[in-house]
């Protein structure tokens, strides 16, 4: 049962987030915000407010070695099958992680460190993780394992202003940061990549590069260019101008906005454009907070109002639609695979030790 869970959501994952864009800039005043567009074919999804103080279980298979941990942050995250499969989010520290699809991307063999899938490697840190040096540093203790074969990279963020850009290149974690990141924004080609288009477009004469490389590495100019002329504007309308500017017609289905400092997110859909707030203040975070939230993504996303307690039947319910909407995911995800990936919410229990 849990090989084909896992093989499935393998299969889920290989879809998700190409292309997209991210991008983080600074206000004059040093505040970072944290943009997002999510591409896809189906734009349904949930938002999911996740606690603290719980007992989690890698879900990987033999030969890989189980991770135990307990969340030590609270978080926001988005997704479209269910809790702790998160494609992206903000944790109570203020430490933002999105992905974006990299077919260049090798995850690192079996070895003795803890191996977790793409999805789970990002909840994991959105637990654990309060800075973007923690999560660089966790490349001793864990990595993504090779039993995962959606090809992904990540563009971090955390309230101290740090951004890093982690990709798995020739299986193993590459980091862009400081002096090596001299563009906060990512897209679809390697950062390297990108930045090298970044610098040659308009520059040299006759430089040919792939449609694909002109569509992932264009966005990626287009933010840079941008935000290198951001003054004084409001920092959430001008993060949706640079999103508005880097979307892709007919597959743009969440845009989101990370206030790092205020800790608050703005979320914008195709369903429903306008600009929805969501304050992490309002929410309990608290293990002993009785009620698991969540709440449809295209909602009015006000609290309590919209949201409910978890339901598996609500994560079997929207992971049947995206399958409806994504023909190769209703043709190789069973009915059987589909139930346990929605019910894998249900062994997170409170509290217990963690082994990390």
């Amino acid at each position: 049962m849990k090989k084909i869970v896992i093989l499935s959501l393998l299969i889920l994952t290989v879809f998700i987030s190409k292309p997209c864009t991210t991008f983080t800039f600074k206000t004059p005043d040093g505040k970072i915000f944290y943009g997002r567009n999510f591409d896809f074919p189906t734009g349904v999804g949930m938002v999911n407010i996740n606690q603290k103080g719980l007992l989690k279980t890698s879900f990987v298979q033999a030969p890989e070695k189980n991770l135990q941990w307990r969340s030590k942050y609270g978080s926001i995250s988005f997704n479209q099958i269910g809790r702790e499969f998160s494609y992206g989010g903000m944790n109570e520290a203020g430490l933002v992680i999105e992905q974006m699809w990299l077919n260049e991307a090798k995850y690192p063999e079996l070895d003795n460190r803890y191996g977790l899938t793409e999805l789970q490697w990002i909840q994991y840190h959105l637990d654990k993780s309060a800075s973007v040096q923690e999560v660089i540093d966790s490349d001793t203790l864990l990595r993504i394992s090779p039993q995962s074969t959606a090809t992904l990279h990540f563009l971090i963020a955390d309230a101290g202003g740090n951004t890093a850009v982690i990709e798995y290149l020739n299986g193993k974690m590459h980091v862009y940061n400081n002096q090596t990141l001299p563009y906060t924004v990512l897209a679809n080609c390697p950062y390297e990549t990108s930045a090298e288009y970044t610098q040659l477009k308009g520059k040299t004469d006759g430089q040919a590069f792939s449609a694909w490389t002109q569509n992932s590495s264009g966005r990626f100019a287009k933010a840079v260019q941008m935000i290198e002329n951001y003054t004084t504007q409001n920092p959430v309308d001008f993060a949706y101008l640079v999103l508005d500017s880097v979307s892709q017609q007919g597959s743009t289905q969440w845009s989101i906005v990370y206030n790092i400092e205020e800790r608050k997110i703005h979320v914008k859909t195709e369903e429903n454009k306008t600009i929805r707030e969501l304050e992490m203040a309002s929410f309990c975070f608290e293990p002993t907070c009785s009620d698991i939230q969540q709440a449809d993504i295209h909602s009015a996303l006000v609290f309590p109002l919209d949201f409910s307690t978890y339901s598996y039947e609500d994560n079997l319910n929207i992971l049947n639609e995206v399958c409806a909407n994504v023909e190769f995911l209703g043709s190789n995800m069973p009915e059987e695979s589909r139930k346990a990936t929605a019910g894998y919410a249900k062994s997170v229990v409170p509290s217990g030790p963690d082994n990390d």
